[in-house]
């Protein structure tokens, strides 16, 4: 019975409608009734880049052209009615849906291709749900329709990064393209309302997937950088908790953390200006500085390739020097500097009988194990 009223609820946007059985005319047909046609004009351009796209990675064009047909078919609902006709329609909805509900236009979406379109087909239902967000082991299907829509956009002169996603879907680099994406988003995600959480579990899957399939020095790389900001937070707890006196153990955790900031602007060919030995820092500005190093060695290695690492890049030192030096041998330098002088900071630890943090490698690498 409440599927029923659930379904009968839906079914008013039909109104008079009759359904042909041509998905093409009848999803035309219904944005013509509503009379929504910038929808329908987005739909027939993101459905001719799907099915585009589908026969060149051997994805059913089929499909394809039936969950971008659908996947807008929502947006006849006001969105002051989003969340509402989600309730009624049994959808769950998530806390950030809730702040920001026209994400929800995609599970709206997913629902009425099934329910007032017959559609049955669990691979286009799912493709359909996540077109604006994906998700984490997302099939190919679901890029196909994700990268439809994006690349379907017609302001590219104002997001540059779409005529790279494109290139790189001609190319036939699909993964790498709903990567440029994803990232995009990601570094916005302080200007943007939401960055939706299945968004954010579908980028740090690829990449998990990438990381595993990429060069193994450069994966082996990543995974030191992953420690050091592991052993950098271990640090802050302590910092945080124990509050040692005087200021010997915050000025030696500052130059770790400078340190890191200073190469990773050499590599990347910026301004320095960091000091080696900053003074004065309190642990809000450490707190700061762990931060903006994870993401912008983060982002660095997400984009290096295997050949940019063994690329030299020449840089001055403070004392006015010039060297130039293999990205690859900075990295393993800046690993080990830390760990050197973690070291030390430990010891000044136990002088004021307090217990460092444990931050050895290994202990990281458990951690990991434990989670998986």
């Amino acid at each position: 019975m409440r599927d029923e009223q659930r379904k009968s609820g839906l079914e008013a946007y039909l109104k008079d409608l009759v359904l042909t059985g041509s998905l093409l005319q009848d999803v035309g047909a219904f944005f013509k009734l509503h009379g929504d046609l910038a929808t329908w004009d987005h739909t027939l351009k993101v459905t001719s880049h799907a099915v585009r796209i589908a026969r060149l990675y051997d994805v059913d064009p089929m499909k394809a052209e039936q969950a971008a047909l659908l996947h807008d078919i929502s947006n006849v609902i006001p969105v002051s009615l989003f969340l509402e006709t989600a309730h009624e329609a049994g959808i769950k909805v998530l806390d950030e849906e809730h702040a920001y509900p026209r994400i929800i236009h995609q599970k709206l979406s997913r629902v009425m291709a099934e329910q007032l379109f017959g559609v049955d087909d669990p691979q286009v239902l799912d493709a359909i749900a996540c077109h604006t967000t994906l998700r984490a082991e997302a099939t190919c299907l679901d890029k196909v329709v994700f990268i439809a829509d994006k690349v379907a956009w017609d302001h590219a002169e104002e997001h540059a990064y779409l005529n790279e996603i494109r290139q790189l879907v001609d190319e036939e680099h699909l993964d790498q393209a709903v990567l440029v994406y994803l990232n995009h988003v990601w570094n916005q995600r302080g200007k943007l309302k939401l960055v939706h959480s299945s968004l954010i579990q579908a980028r740090a899957y690829m990449l998990e997937q990438k990381e595993v399939a990429e060069d193994p020095a450069k994966r082996n790389l990543r995974r030191m950088f992953q420690h050091m900001d592991w052993s950098n937070h271990q640090i802050l707890e302590v910092l945080d908790r124990e509050q040692p006196e005087g200021d010997r153990v915050n000025k030696l955790f500052a130059h770790i953390l400078s340190a890191e900031a200073i190469w990773i602007s050499r590599i990347e060919g910026k301004r320095v200006q960091a000091a080696v030995w900053p003074d004065h820092m309190q642990l809000e500005d450490l707190r700061i500085l762990v931060s903006e190093n994870r993401d912008r060695f983060s982002c660095y290695f997400d984009e290096v390739t295997p050949e940019q690492l063994r690329q030299p890049v020449t840089y001055v030192t403070g004392a006015g020097a010039e060297y130039t030096t293999e990205p690859v041998d900075i990295l393993m330098h800046v690993a080990l500097h830390g760990s050197y002088h973690r070291g030390q900071i430990a010891t000044l630890l136990r002088m004021e009988e307090i217990s460092p943090p444990a931050t050895d490698y290994i202990l990281y690498v458990r951690q990991l194990e434990r989670k998986e």
